[in-house]
């Protein structure tokens, strides 16, 4: 017994020992908090970074930290010359900030002044010509340009150049328009035509019975970029077939031939609904366009008449008067029975209604049979209760 009782008292012998050991580590922390006071007191007698700018940089590389006092210099960037006498240098003061600095003393360097051109006009998008920005060149109406719209002023060495050379503006001209088949324009015989000069195009006679129509546009001018405004028509023939409209009839663009550019109108028969447009029109194809509707058969609007009743008592069966149905078309009758055609939401309410009706029978019926077991156990409690009170008076006796 003495034995064990030894050996229980040696651990905690060896967690005395280890208590000793935390005393380095709090010495090594307060060593720590000291250096962290230092660098915070010298941190806090400096001035941090020096300002950026975006005309002149910082010549050397900039430190974490500059000491009361201590002066920093400046040199305008590429692209920027310095204007004396403003200085370009700044110092740490006694309150840890730098003393005021600009890079007012650095000016963009100038690229060389450019004429606007003739007929022509020069945007300096930026204000100037001025290092890094833009010149922009437009043409008067009925002039186009050649060569660059936008020149850069950039660095080329020390200096300053543009881009690319200026350019000019040239007269709109354009060269005569397509010659087509069967057909000609106006002013055949001038070979250069100005900015918006225009030309018409017309169709020879045709040889045949039916005439040339022109498809495309019939007048053309001389547009931008010494291009015509579209392209050429062409003469030719197009004839569309006549128009026929079973159970119904035309009812305007009257006549014996129907050429490109016809337009026609169509009515239905009574008893007859129009399917498609009522209106078409000959293309370039000779088909017409949209395609000629059909009339098809509406249905029979119901008998207003009333029924005729006899002398005798006998109810008639029914005192609807028939609807006669087309193929292709559903009875009425068919359609108030169908479901199909009820809305969602009465579709809901049937479905909530009966599920609303099926658990109040589950319910009613669950209560049901608790009420008849809570009876039965009632019943076998009084049948207990009356035995013990009968058996009472025998075990008295005895």
């Amino acid at each position: 017994m003495s034995g064990k009782i030894t050996a229980s008292t040696a651990p905690r012998m060896a967690s005395a020992c280890q208590r000793e050991r935390p005393y380095p580590s709090q010495s090594f922390l307060g060593l720590s908090l000291v250096a962290l006071v230092f660098l915070l007191s010298t941190f806090s007698d400096a001035c941090e970074e020096p300002p950026t700018f975006e005309a002149m940089e910082l010549i050397g590389k900039p430190k974490t930290y500059y000491e009361v006092g201590e002066r920093v210099d400046y040199t305008c960037r590429k692209g920027f010359y310095y204007v004396p006498p403003l200085a370009t240098h700044t110092i740490c003061d006694q309150n840890h900030t730098w003393l005021p600095v600009s890079d007012e003393p650095c000016y963009r360097k100038i690229c060389p002044f450019i004429r606007y051109p003739l007929h022509g006009k020069t945007i300096y998008a930026n204000g100037s010509n001025a290092y890094g920005y833009q010149l922009h060149f437009v043409c008067d109406e009925g002039f186009y340009l050649i060569g660059t719209p936008i020149l850069y002023c950039k660095l080329e060495g020390i200096n300053a150049v543009w881009s690319s050379k200026a350019p000019v503006c040239e007269k709109i001209l354009c060269s005569p328009p397509p010659k087509i088949k069967n057909g000609k324009y106006t002013f055949s015989d001038i070979e250069v035509f100005e900015y918006l000069e225009a030309v018409t195009y017309s169709c020879d006679p045709a040889p045949g019975p039916d005439q040339f129509s022109l498809v495309g546009e019939s007048q053309l001018y001389c547009s931008d970029n010494a291009v015509w405004s579209s392209d050429a028509p062409e003469c030719k023939v197009v004839k569309c077939p006549f128009p026929v409209l079973n159970n119904g009839k035309q009812i305007s663009g009257f006549a014996k031939k129907f050429f490109y550019n016809a337009m026609v109108m169509f009515q239905c028969d009574e008893g007859f609904y129009l399917n498609g447009s009522d209106t078409v029109v000959c293309d370039s194809n000779s088909t017409w366009q949209p395609p000629i509707p059909t009339c098809l058969k509406a249905l029979l609007p119901p008998s207003t008449k009333l029924p005729t009743l006899s002398h005798s008592v006998s109810t008639p069966s029914s005192t609807k008067s028939p609807i006669t149905s087309v193929s292709g078309y559903p009875n009425p009758d068919e359609e108030l029975f169908n479901i199909n055609n009820l809305d969602d939401w009465v579709i809901a309410l049937i479905v909530i209604v009966v599920i609303v009706g099926v658990a109040v029978i589950c319910v009613g019926l669950y209560k049901c049979l608790q009420s008849r077991k809570k009876g039965k156990a009632e019943v076998r409690a009084e049948y207990t209760a009356c035995q013990s009170k009968s058996a009472t008076p025998a075990e008295q006796t005895i």
